[in-house]
């Protein structure tokens, strides 16, 4: 038996996983912290799960529904996962983690699962053309993305999309569409031509989720009490089930080192302070991009020096419509991300932005001013929210305001160090390709009913978007360089120890991400098995 070791539960060790398994001969354990949603919403979920929407106790649904809360970072709300910050949560993770300026400090989760406890659960491959500055294809890929869209739910369906994006795999129908994503895709027909001319796409979502099991209950956002939308908890808890892996819980890797050909992990307990030595034939690090970038420089003592992350810029635009479609609210919609739209400037789909538009949600309301959300103001509200929706749009890394983290030295030579978060704020019209993209926007905004408002759109705060790596990025063999890894995610200094998530990422673009994050790490995986065979 091979002895591999994989530390973390997000998207990154999930695929590494599904890699590993897939060969009898390996004996997996896995290291994680596993920071949970509490017992007493647990509960609630549970009740929920066992029975239909009509039947729900009101102080269950009370206590999973909390919308995203407001915070100092410039961008979206921090969304809660069944009325809890959990997935945020501060265990250990984040102690001595800073911000500064508007810079987003909440960047490594502890939760069992990562932050795909919160993600919008989008999931397409990147085009063909983004892999021109890896040293690997998409050709090299596509085993990869296939082999985790078979291993999670999957709803997709082919448009013109799929001409640079393909679906790799059949997925299921999404439920019924809410009616201003009908309208909008109704539009799109007829006018794909002139579209295409403008580098638009536009087409359905495609999202990791059991969409023939939908309810509609409109919760999609805050917590599905179905656990209809993948998580990579989801992943492990199966594994787990079948006795196929060791999970070690409530443990944080402090150092991560490899003498002679033997790799090693010294992890401290979160509740005790104690700390244990692993040891494997093979280490797979997946704690995200952030939280990998520290660990590894830690210990290699790297320490007080600015070490480049890769971004893809979140921004907001929201849209308005001439014609209306019926009040929203009280309606029964999924709320996820319905539709998308691609904007390439090059005729390679590499120079791309990518934005998902959602249908209404509770969030909606609450970010209306108060007078507005009052009994007298209800009514100009409803005419309000039947012309608009909200699109969350990405920028490609080459495009978008830089980020950098500093890790600084701990105190204690048994403490995680510090990081310093920081980057370039800049608004959304000082952008050169978001004013690009705008404009191609607003140019196809007649023929889709969709119009862009310009004066509210904004460009989040550096680390916000959550869509950042590159920090140990790949090269071709040999490395060249001290933080650089070669294509299976290695370090010059060790060959046993593996970087799987998107700190090896060389470039991050502005379309789906967390897939590619789980074929990334499903190819390192498999590669080093062939390595080591």
């Amino acid at each position: 038996m091979t002895r591999s070791l994989i530390v973390g539960s997000g998207a990154s060790a999930a695929g590494a996983a599904m890699a590993l398994l897939a060969d009898p001969l390996q004996e997996v354990s896995v290291i994680d912290i596993g920071h949970r949603l509490d017992a007493f919403r647990r509960e609630a979920i549970d009740r929920m799960a066992a029975t239909s929407p009509s039947l729900w106790n009101e102080s269950d649904l009370s206590a999973i529904r909390t919308q995203p809360v407001g915070r100092r970072t410039k961008g979206l709300p921090q969304k809660r996962s069944y009325g809890s910050a959990y997935p945020f949560a501060d265990v250990g993770q984040l102690h001595d983690v800073i911000g500064a300026g508007h810079a987003n400090g909440s960047v490594i989760s502890a939760a069992y699962g990562g932050l795909t406890n919160v993600w919008g659960a989008q999931v397409m491959p990147f085009s063909r053309s983004t892999f021109a500055d890896w040293p690997v294809d998409y050709a090299t890929m596509e085993p990869h993305y296939r082999a985790v869209l078979e291993s999670i739910p999957y709803a997709a369906e082919e448009d013109s999309l799929a001409e640079n994006f393909p679906l790799v795999v059949e997925g299921k129908s999404l439920p019924p569409l809410a009616p201003r994503t009908a309208a909008v895709l109704a539009n799109v027909s007829g006018n794909e031509a002139s579209l295409r001319r403008l580098g638009i796409a536009v087409g359905r979502a495609r999202l990791a989720f059991q969409s023939q099991a939908c309810v509609r209950c409109g919760l999609c956002m805050t917590g599905c009490p179905y656990s209809l939308i993948y998580s990579a908890s989801q992943t492990f808890d199966r594994l787990r089930r079948e006795h196929r892996i060791r999970y070690h819980e409530g443990l944080l890797a402090v150092e991560v080192g490899q003498s002679k050909d033997v790799p090693y992990v010294i992890a401290k307990d979160v509740a005790t302070g104690a700390f244990e030595r692993f040891e494997a034939d093979r280490i797979y690090i997946g704690c995200g991009a952030v939280g990998t970038t520290r660990l590894v420089l830690s210990s290699l003592n790297v320490f007080n020096q600015d070490v480049e992350m890769r971004e893809s810029a979140q921004f907001v635009i929201p849209m308005a419509s001439r014609i209306p479609t019926p009040d929203p609210r009280g309606a029964h919609e999924f709320t996820l991300n319905q539709f998308n739209m691609t904007v390439s400037l090059d005729d390679k789909a590499l120079d791309i932005s990518q934005i998902h538009f959602y249908p209404h949600n509770d969030a909606l309301v609450d970010a209306l001013p108060s007078v507005l959300r009052s009994r007298l103001g209800s009514p100009i509200a409803g005419h309000l929210l039947r012309r608009l929706t909200v699109g969350l749009g990405y920028l490609p890394s080459w495009e978008s305001p830089a980020m950098r983290v500093r890790i600084t030295e701990p105190s204690k030579t048994t403490d995680l160090p510090g990081i310093i978060v920081s980057g370039d704020q800049q608004s959304a019209f000082a952008n050169s390709m978001f004013r690009q993209v705008a404009l191609r926007m607003l140019k196809v905004a007649p023929k889709l009913d969709l119009w862009p408002v310009l004066p509210l759109a904004f460009l989040s705060a550096p680390g916000k978007s959550y869509h950042f790596g590159g920090s140990l990025p790949h090269r071709s063999t040999p490395v060249d360089g001290p933080l650089t890894t070669d294509v299976q995610g290695r370090l010059r200094q060790w060959s046993h120890i593996h970087m799987v998530d998107a700190s090896v990422f060389p470039t991050v673009p502005a379309t789906t991400f967390t897939l590619t994050i789980m074929a990334n790490a499903h190819r390192i995986a498999t590669d080093s098995l062939r390595t080591s065979s």
